[in-house]
């Protein structure tokens, strides 16, 4: 418990608003595991926080303006093996939760049940535990973190986490040319993406994918 606790006396809270970031803090200022509460709106504005204070929780969104959360995530793992993650955010835990533990994360928890929780996931994580909802504990549980794949069920699952940000991209409004300098990769890798997309959610032209992309977004999964 002193070693846990200790771990995460410093949090770092990532969240492109303001007002999200005010109340979160709020509350984590009420939890005996945190000293201080740090703040970032962005990707970049969270890593050259990291480079200064060295946290040991940092509390992250998945969705930081354009920036692919989950690369967020396995670029923090990379950059700072021991720094323990918890997802707060309003994705689908359906889809994301096996995701973000895949890719570094120790935790996931969805925004609207934050006040109810929040504490008690920083608390597990400063335990060295996983946190997660029972549903998704129990769909994970037995198995290795390089074991683990996305949910099936449904066919955004099927999706890899670059596709899936891709596909949240174009429903977003963004043409191939913009992602593809936005994620600096060639117009023509964006184009075999976004033909990987059609076939495995079974779309038929570039419109269906289009309609399909917006109506994902429109349903908060931005």
């Amino acid at each position: 418990m002193e070693i846990g606790s200790w771990y995460c006396m410093q949090v770092l809270l990532v969240d492109d608003h303001s007002i999200l970031r005010l109340g979160v803090r709020t509350l984590l200022q009420t939890s005996p595991f945190v000293s201080e509460v740090y703040e970032a709106g962005s990707r970049q504005e969270a890593l050259n926080q990291l480079d200064i204070i060295q946290p040991g929780l940092v509390i992250a969104d998945l969705v930081l303006g354009f920036e692919d959360g989950l690369e967020f995530l396995k670029e923090l793992r990379a950059l700072y093996p021991d720094l323990r993650i918890l997802v707060l955010t309003m994705q689908d835990e359906s889809i994301y939760a096996e995701r973000v533990i895949r890719a570094g994360a120790k935790g996931f928890l969805a925004k609207q049940d934050a006040t109810q929780h929040l504490l008690n996931a920083v608390e597990t994580i400063c335990e060295g535990e996983i946190y997660l909802s029972r549903p998704s504990y129990i769909r994970i549980a037995g198995k290795k973190t390089d074991e683990l794949t996305p949910e099936p069920g449904t066919p955004i699952s099927a999706l890899s986490d670059r596709e899936l940000h891709v596909f949240q991209m174009i429903g977003a409004g963004k043409a191939t040319r913009e992602i593809s300098s936005h994620l600096n990769l060639s117009p023509k890798t964006i184009e075999t993406y976004r033909e990987n997309i059609k076939r495995k959610l079974n779309l038929a032209n570039a419109s269906a994918l289009r309609e399909a992309a917006e109506t994902w977004v429109l349903r908060g999964n931005l």
